[in-house]
């Protein structure tokens, strides 16, 4: 690997470190766990597809055992950041809906860090938005596949 392409992979890295910090910020200031956010952060990224959130989808996703969703989403329920509804397209399937206060918290934190990166992006041409976009999207893909090895 030449030394732009490591100086690439360094950053991502410094990136995530970043993220990372920005959560744990986020998480000590409203008393949420780091999995509470992930959990989080995995139901509104399914609900922004259009897809219904399960206990059994969430446990795959964060590689949890059954009993430590179940008090994960407890914990969430309780705080009143998530709630448990029956499916509208199958009534015996219980969902998982992030509530209007979670997202009010998560808007108020990240929405400056959003517009910090938005400018960011503003000061770049179409292409270039388009290529970084692409890296992001490969990197995140070849990330997932290493950690599922």
């Amino acid at each position: 690997m030449d030394a732009r392409r490591r100086e690439v992979v360094l950053l991502l890295r410094s990136v995530s470190v970043e993220s990372n910090r920005t959560a744990a910020v986020f998480g000590e200031t409203h008393d949420l766990h780091r999995t509470d956010l992930d959990a989080l952060a995995v139901v509104v990224g399914a609900s922004m597809a259009g897809r219904e959130m399960t206990p059994g989808l969430l446990a795959t996703e964060l590689r949890l055992s059954s009993p430590a969703t179940t008090a994960l989403v407890d914990r969430l329920a309780r705080s009143g950041h998530l709630v448990r509804e029956r499916s509208t397209t199958d009534r015996r399937k219980v969902v998982l809906r992030v509530q209007d206060r979670a997202r009010d918290l998560a808007r108020e934190f990240f929405t400056p860090m959003a517009a910090g990166v938005g400018a960011v992006l503003d000061g770049m041409s179409a292409d270039d938005v388009e290529v970084v976009a692409r890296f992001l999207t490969a990197a995140v893909d070849a990330l997932r596949d290493a950690s599922q090895e």
